[in-house]
């Protein structure tokens, strides 16, 4: 739990992590993009999964964003009729994540809650995976986490 004293800048995610740090949506690499769609369905909170090697060690992430980014620039190559876009999907259902893959910064229970959170706000993302000291996924620190925490307290 939090220590009362402890300031919010010197808070550590580590401090809040039994109450912020949720269970990541995980996938290894390789996975189809329908097996990386369902498991988005799967966590509505979450708009991202994670990519991880056999080890557990992040690779990378595909969020909501990524996915519609490359349906919209391929359904725009392809033309805008309505059998294109349901050929294109059923055809990208079953490639590879790859496309929709993007690096992301992690951040580990050693890091300030604040630093975590300037980098929520920097780049626009809605969490941040949690690694241990190997590199290893082991949580998600998840904006509306902090919005749920912060109204209860509150309230």
């Amino acid at each position: 739990m939090v220590e009362i004293e402890k300031s919010f800048h010197d808070t550590l995610v580590g401090d809040v992590y039994e109450i912020l740090v949720q269970e990541p949506v995980v996938i290894r690499q390789g996975t189809k993009m329908r097996d990386a769609i369902e498991e988005m369905l799967r966590n509505p909170t979450s708009h991202v999964v994670y990519v991880v090697d056999d080890d557990m060690k992040l690779v990378g992430a595909v969020s909501t964003a990524a996915v519609l980014e490359m349906i919209g620039y391929k359904v725009g190559v392809m033309g805008g009729s309505t059998l294109s876009f349901i050929r294109f999907m059923r055809d990208a259902l079953k490639d590879d994540i790859g496309s929709a893959l993007r690096k992301v910064t992690a951040v580990r229970r050693e890091t300030r809650i604040t630093d975590a959170l300037n980098m929520m706000i920097k780049n626009r993302w809605d969490s941040l995976p949690v690694v241990d000291d190997e590199g290893r996924l082991v949580g998600e620190l998840v904006s509306l986490e902090l919005f749920h925490k912060g109204k209860d307290l509150f309230e």
